[in-house]
């Protein structure tokens, strides 16, 4: 995540902006708070260790990975839906001891770890941690319960596994149909669990099992059973017997099981339950019956992934997603050939430093375009770059699929410290194709500007992405350090030095009622040491920017220029011929949008020694320009410059924004 840098004399901490989905009692159509990527890439992965050793990552492509730890490859997992959206992962072999209250909880949120910046649950100060109180594994957001305890009925609920028993484990949320209220139910070592309630209309959401063992596989199994409570004790008798498998069936015979994320949802207004957990390779997962809740829409996700053996001479990996947002599958026994898979010949490069397979990784999520099912994990798989293998994709209207890669150089707490981000999305169509990634071509990423009032204390932060790119992809360079400066009417506000322009993020406070045209400017002075691209890199901003009211929040927007070429793959395009380049104007996808009034391109073969000014045929904010290189350049350095329609002036250089081959 981005760490934030004071700048100048501020020296308050930073007024956090609360980014919460409408979560009732499960399945979080967003995380309170969670650092996670944009969805243009201008953040980094996030990591935290878990006390079994286990490892969330938050991706740039907006999902979150977990990687079990050594000898713990079996390991299986839930992320039990907070009501305050926090994302909250939770080994099951793990569960009866929290809930027992021998671990603490606040160790598994791994939101409220991050935002506090501990990378190490275990070793996390006790002081540091989440102060909400926690309700069961999750923090505790419900209402004091209003009904006279004269009025509350049991409700006894028995849990079944698939051979008649009682699971190893188990977590149950009841909910008030009508949103009034929920809660937890604590599931003893024979299966059993009881709740006092008001009578009235409920749904049971249910998720346990079984562990694997050496003669039997694993069993998850989850679904949601409406109940009635009347004015006398009910019982309620969950059997696992009665819950379909949940499978799939690939083309290729030798292709090995890694694990899966499955979810259910119901969502009903601002109500929203859900359940989801993330499979080990050793367990198979069951669905029980689609429940008849009229008033809620039901939603279903099963993203099972597949990979050949490891040193195959022809290796490829299955990223499947089957959603429903409809209901329940009528049959959950899934088989697919390859012919109607998007069979993604993917030939991942390095960008000058090759990396092996321990430290760089692929994460591929699904997303249903409907809306979002689930907790957006995926299956981090071990890359090296360069390599090549065969990407098959569910080829579904329906599903957009958000892939990326992350290699390089990691630090002692698992986080990227030089190396790239690469990610894009697509929603496939059956058949081959190819796919280079990173394609490369760089000209800026794209950043973030706002101002916030907190008590009549304003604020101002950006986020820099200052080597990256855009060329079907989002393309960000990691490791690069320089300078940044805010100044207002040409007076100094702040500076700083040495910003990482991937980790780090501006934040200053303004002077009380401050206004007038705010520049500013950035520069790469120490580029990354494992990437020969990006080399060198400056920015400037100028704009017009006034006071926030008090408790308001206001994006400014800081649009850039980025480029697009067919031609360039793998960082390098023909030195011959011509090469026909397209540039946008881009700025924050959640920030005000812009438009173009103005735009120039200038090119340098030397480094910026020398800059030749390009023509421009442009339309709106999309112009477009023909290069014939000079015979014996190696490399092309870009320089850009824009006016937006709110009076926004950006200038961006940079080195090396693509090879010659």
């Amino acid at each position: 995540m981005r760490r934030p840098k004071l700048i100048g004399s501020a020296a308050a901490s930073a007024a956090a902006a609360v980014l919460a989905g409408s979560v009732f009692a499960g399945g979080t159509t967003a995380y309170a708070e969670l650092p996670a990527p944009a969805a243009d890439g201008t953040a980094g992965p996030s990591t935290v260790t878990l006390p079994t050793g286990d490892r969330v990552t938050v991706l740039p492509n907006g999902s979150a990975a977990i990687e079990p730890a050594a000898g713990r490859e079996g390991a299986s997992f839930i992320t039990p839906p907070s009501p305050s959206g926090d994302l909250v992962v939770v080994p099951t072999d793990r569960v009866g001891a929290v809930t027992a209250g021998d671990e603490d909880p606040r160790r598994y949120n791994v939101s409220e770890l991050l935002r506090a910046g501990e990378a190490d649950a275990a070793a996390a100060a006790e002081s540091d941690l989440d102060d909400r109180p926690y309700a069961g594994l999750v923090p505790d957001t419900s209402a004091d319960a209003t009904a006279a305890e004269a009025d509350l009925q049991t409700l006894d609920v028995t849990l079944l596994n698939r051979h008649g028993k009682a699971p190893d484990g188990a977590w149950i949320l009841w909910a008030a149909r009508d949103g009034s209220d929920f809660g937890s139910i604590e599931i003893d070592a024979y299966g059993t669990g009881a709740a006092a309630l008001p009578p009235g209309e409920y749904v049971v959401v249910s998720g346990f099992w079984s562990d694997a063992t050496d003669s039997a596989r694993g069993q998850q199994i989850l679904g949601m059973t409406p109940v009635t409570v009347g004015e006398g004790p009910t019982g309620l008798v969950i059997d696992g017997a009665a819950a379909d498998p949940v499978s799939v069936d690939v083309e290729q015979e030798d292709a090995q099981f890694l694990n899966a994320a499955i979810t259910i949802d119901a969502r009903a207004g601002e109500n929203n339950l859900g359940y989801g957990t993330y499979l080990g390779p050793e367990d198979d997962a069951f669905l029980l019956p689609e429940p008849d809740l009229a008033e809620y829409e039901l939603g279903f996700l099963f993203q099972p992934v597949l990979a050949s053996p490891d040193g195959s001479d022809d290796p490829y990996v299955y990223n499947l997603a089957f959603h429903d947002g409809a209901g329940y599958p009528d049959d959950t026994a899934f088989a697919v050939g390859d012919g109607d898979l998007a069979a993604v010949e993917t030939d991942y490069r390095d960008l000058g430093t090759p990396f092996g397979a321990d430290t760089s990784d692929t994460c591929d999520y699904g997303d249903y375009t409907g809306r979002q099912i689930g907790m957006g994990l995926c299956r981090l798989v071990a890359t090296a770059v360069p390599s090549q293998r065969t990407m098959y994709y569910t080829a579904d209207p329906e599903i957009r699929w958000e892939n990326g890669l992350v290699a390089g150089e990691v630090d002692e707490a698992g986080d990227l410290a030089d190396g790239f981000v690469a990610s894009y999305d697509a929603v496939f169509e059956p058949g081959p194709t190819e796919r280079v990634m990173p394609r490369g071509g760089l000209s800026t990423g794209v950043g973030d500007a706002y101002r916030v009032n907190d008590g009549g204390t304003e604020y101002f932060g950006a986020g820099l992405d200052l080597v990256g790119g855009g060329n079907g992809e989002s393309l960000i360079l990691v490791g690069a350090t320089g300078t940044a400066t805010l100044s207002r009417d040409g007076e100094t506000i702040a500076a700083a030095e040495g910003m990482d322009f991937y980790w780090d993020s501006l934040f200053t406070e303004l002077p009380a009622g401050d206004t007038g045209r705010y520049t500013l400017t950035a520069e790469v002075t120490e580029p990354s040491a494992t990437n020969r691209f990006g080399t060198g890199a400056t920015a400037s901003w100028s704009f017009d920017s006034a006071p926030a009211a008090d408790g308001e929040f206001t994006d400014i927007a800081l649009p850039v220029v980025q480029l697009t070429s067919d031609a360039v793959e793998g960082g390098y395009a023909p030195r011959r011929g011509c090469q026909e380049i397209t540039l946008d104007l881009r700025s924050y996808e959640y920030g005000p949008v812009v438009h173009a009034v103005d735009m120039t391109f200038e090119v340098s073969y030397d480094d910026g020694r020398t800059w030749k000014a390009m023509e421009l045929d442009r339309d709106g904010d999309t112009a477009t320009a023909e290069l014939n290189h000079p015979r014996g350049a190696r490399w092309v350095s870009v320089r850009m410059t824009a006016l937006d329609d709110r009076g926004t002036e950006v200038a961006h250089t940079t080195i090396r924004a693509f090879g010659l081959k």
